[in-house]
């Protein structure tokens, strides 16, 4: 999990040092791992690279949808004459993305048990 942490704090770039005292990322993540491990076909699979990046990616969803919910993400910094902006729901966008990509590569190591229903 350590990984994943350490992983998601790079992904995001969310959190700076006082951000990150403040908003505990560990639950995400230990959501996030243990959703995707309970969905494993074969335990020995935990630490495929496939898996881990679905860990992250998922944590890192979770945790951008609730800054976004709660309205505590970072969305411009100025540095100097310069300010950078970005649309939260533009990251949102990305983070769904990278998120549905990451699932869609670890599909083979996972236990597929949703149910889906096209048509009659």
């Amino acid at each position: 999990m350590t990984q994943v942490v350490q992983a998601v704090k790079a992904v995001s770039r969310l959190l700076n040092s006082s951000e990150e005292e403040r908003f505990d990322i560990i639950p995400y993540v230990r959501a996030a791992c243990s959703e995707i491990e309970s969905r494993l076909k074969d335990k020995k699979d935990e630490n495929d690279q496939r898996i881990l990046n679905a860990c992250v990616y998922l944590s890192y969803y979770r945790i951008l949808l609730n800054c976004v919910l709660s309205g505590d993400c970072i969305s411009s910094f100025k540095a100097g004459d310069i300010t950078v902006s970005q649309s939260p729901s533009l990251a949102l966008e990305n983070a769904v993305r990278l998120r549905d990509d990451a699932l869609i590569m670890a599909a083979p190591l996972l236990e597929d048990t949703d149910f889906m229903f096209k048509q009659v």
